[in-house]
C-alpha cells in the first residue's frame, strides 16, 4: 500500500509545480508588454557623462514613449508608454544594446527590474 500513496504523492507534487511554472510562465509574458503608464528601470552601465542623454534621446526616438528621464547617479531610467500604446521590453533592450554599441567604452544600458511606477 505504501508505494501507492508515495506514486500518488508524487503525482500530485508534479502536478502542482506544472502549474506554478505555468502561472510563471504567463507573469513573464505579461511583463515582455508594457502598456500605457509609467515606468521606472535600473540600467546596467552608465559609464560616462554622455551616457544618459544618449539613453534619453534613444528612448524618446521609440513613438510608444514620452517623458523619459535618466538619473546616472542612481543609474536609473523612467519613462511612460502613451496612452493607448503597447511596447515589447524586447524592442527597448534592441535599441538601447545599439545605443551601447555606439557609445563604447564599456556602457550597456540593459534595464533591469523594469516596474510601474506608482
Amino acid at each position: 500500500m505504501k508505494p501507492k500513496i508515495g506514486i500518488l504523492a508524487t503525482i500530485v507534487v508534479l502536478g502542482l509545480l506544472t502549474a506554478v511554472f505555468a502561472a510563471a510562465a504567463v507573469v513573464q509574458q505579461s511583463q515582455d508588454v508594457l502598456t500605457a503608464g509609467t515606468y521606472t528601470a535600473n540600467v546596467k552601465a552608465l559609464v560616462c557623462g554622455g551616457c544618459g542623454p544618449l539613453v534619453k534621446q534613444t528612448l524618446m526616438g521609440m513613438k510608444q514613449l514620452d517623458a523619459v528621464s535618466v538619473d546616472s547617479t542612481k543609474q536609473t531610467v523612467q519613462f511612460t508608454v502613451k496612452k493607448n500604446a503597447t511596447v515589447k521590453l524586447a524592442d527597448i533592450q534592441k535599441i538601447l544594446k545599439g545605443a551601447a554599441a555606439k557609445m563604447g567604452m564599456g556602457a550597456d544600458y540593459t534595464l533591469s527590474e523594469v516596474k510601474p511606477t506608482k
